[in-house]
């Protein structure tokens, strides 16, 4: 339940807008590059990484099946080698 949560939480930020970035200005300057508007421009356009986590998988019925044909694939073995 508790990873459930966080997954859901981690999809909730990943859906969230992507912010702004600030154009950086030099501190002897009054105004601010075309250069650094760009360059902020670009970056707010770069999605943001997320980590993958992986999923657990509840693997009790993918093995319940595969034991049943398994079981299945057997019976059909002994039912041919008695008809021979």
């Amino acid at each position: 339940m508790q990873a459930e949560i966080r997954r859901l939480q981690e999809d909730l930020r990943a859906a969230q807008p992507y912010t702004r970035k600030r154009v950086r200005e030099p501190p002897n300057n009054k105004f601010a590059r075309m250069k650094d508007i760009i360059e902020a421009e670009e970056a707010s356009r770069k999605p943001l990484k997320r980590a993958r986590k992986a999923r657990t998988v509840d693997a009790a019925p993918i093995i319940e099946e595969a034991q049943e044909t398994i079981v299945h694939a057997l019976d059909r073995i002994h039912e041919i080698k008695e008809m021979d």
